[in-house]
Order: C-alpha cells, then structure tokens, then sequence
C-alpha cells in the first residue's frame, strides 16, 4: 500500500508535530525524556535535530508520554488542518495510520537474517509485510510471539493457540504453557478483557495491524508477588497453511519494576 508521502515528510510532520504538543503542555525536553523513560538526557533534542527517523518504539513512547494517540505525532498537520472535520469509520481510522506508520517502519526495517537475540517491532513487521503473514514461513520468529484469537463473549479470556518460549509473556510468567497465560489473563478487569477481545477482532476482521502501550501488573501466586511491566504490544493478522486466520501477538518491553509483596 503506497500513501505518497516520504519518509522525509514524514520525519518533518513528526517533528513538527511534537513540538507543537510539548509547547502546548508546556514540557520541556528534559521532562519529556524522563517521562518517556529514556536514559540519555539529549535524547529528545536527538529526534527533534537529528537526521533520520526514530525507531519504531520511539513515536509509541512518546505518545504514551504526552497521552496522545500515535496517528497525532505523525499526522500531516497542513493537510489535517485543510480538511473538514468529519467522523470516519474506525477501520479508515486504522488504514490511515497504517499508511503514515508504513513510513517509519521502511525507515528502520532490518534484515531477519541480522536479527539478534531478540526481534525488533521493526523485524516482525518486516516479515509480516515481505510473507504477507504467511505462518509458513515464520520458524525464525515463532519462539518470539504468540498467536491468539478472540473469545465469543467479549468478557471471556482470548484463545491462547501458540505461546512463544521466548516471547514477553513466556518470560515474565516464567512458563510457555497456555494456561499459565490464562492464568495470568483470568486476572484482568472484564472492561479489560473486553477492549482485548475488541482489539484482536479488530485486527483479525480489518486486515490491519495495531499497535499499543500498555501496563499491567503480574501477579506471581506461588511467591505473592508482582511485578509491574511497560510494554508495547503489536497484533497483527496472520494465515495458517490451511489459511485459517489468527492475530499475532508480539510485545517488547520498555520497562519492568522490581518486584514488590503483595498486600493481604
């Protein structure tokens, strides 16, 4: 899918846009940093100045910084100032943010055969786009996401088809069982559970990825502990051979605390 907007275009509409928000709420770039969670004090005046589009995680970051949605920071301000203010359907929503997103992600894709440890959001989406989300062809990744699909009651918990040994989920539960992932999932709040079950429906039925940050707490019964985790997760629409239709579940991690006792 081509927008017709480059990448350099894209680097100034963010810029622009991002400063615009920062003076708004009055935020200087020492704060943003901080809130944002990154360890170098110069690393906003980097993206406001420097000379190539952050990585993926980058704009997501800062959204959840400022409390704005991802599309706002990337957004062509002239143009959206130009048009007239209209509801459009959520799905149009999503495309649309996909094509501005589409940008950054050509920016920063790296090669799967130079991929570490672990993957990138930039990786995963890179294969997602060159195999057309064919699980097939997926055996280098596999043990990195989860592969879930929406349960009938909106309230229930998702089905859980595949968890990655080395994905986040696996790692911070300390289990790649299914069930210790619905454990874990029984413990969400219903409006939780719904939003979750209405994200992954989204993907599966409009053919577009999402991505968002998150928190969530972790409890651990066995030790009554928990531990608090900042992540960004992607979903994205994925076939099997048989062509039946999963969501794939990546999340990487911006922070994690210490862990911390339990009241009661």
């Amino acid at each position: 899918m081509s927008s017709g907007i480059t990448e350099l275009e894209v680097l100034d509409n963010f810029r622009a846009n991002l400063k615009s928000i920062m003076k708004a709420q009055n935020m200087s770039e020492a704060e943003l940093s901080v809130r944002a969670g990154f360890a170098q004090e110069d690393a906003i005046s980097d993206i406001l100045y420097g000379g190539t589009l952050p990585n993926m995680a980058t704009p997501v970051r800062l959204a959840d910084a400022l409390g704005v949605p991802v599309d706002v920071l990337l957004r062509d301000r002239a143009d959206h100032l130009q048009q007239q203010f209209e509801a459009l359907p959520v799905q149009e929503v999503d495309r649309q943010a996909a094509r501005l997103l589409s940008a950054v992600f050509k920016a920063t894709e790296r090669s799967l055969d130079r991929m570490g440890d672990r993957p990138t959001l930039d990786a995963i989406i890179s294969w997602w786009k060159e195999t057309d989300g064919d699980l097939s062809q997926s055996d280098q990744i596999a043990p990195h996401f989860d592969l879930v699909s929406a349960a009938e009651a909106l309230t229930s918990v998702p089905k859980i088809h595949h968890v990655g040994a080395q994905g986040l989920a696996a790692t911070t539960l300390g289990s790649a069982e299914s069930s210790r992932l619905e454990t874990f999932l029984e413990t969400l709040s219903t409006s939780d559970l719904a939003e979750l079950n209405g994200q992954i429906k989204s993907v599966a039925h409009s053919g577009v990825g999402m991505i968002t940050p998150l928190k969530r707490i972790v409890p651990f019964p066995e030790t009554n502990e928990a531990v608090e985790v900042s992540f960004v997760r992607l979903m994205l629409p994925v076939k099997d051979a048989s062509g039946t239709l999963f969501v794939l579940n990546y999340s990487t991690l911006l922070s994690e605390s210490t862990p911390r006792r339990q009241d009661g």
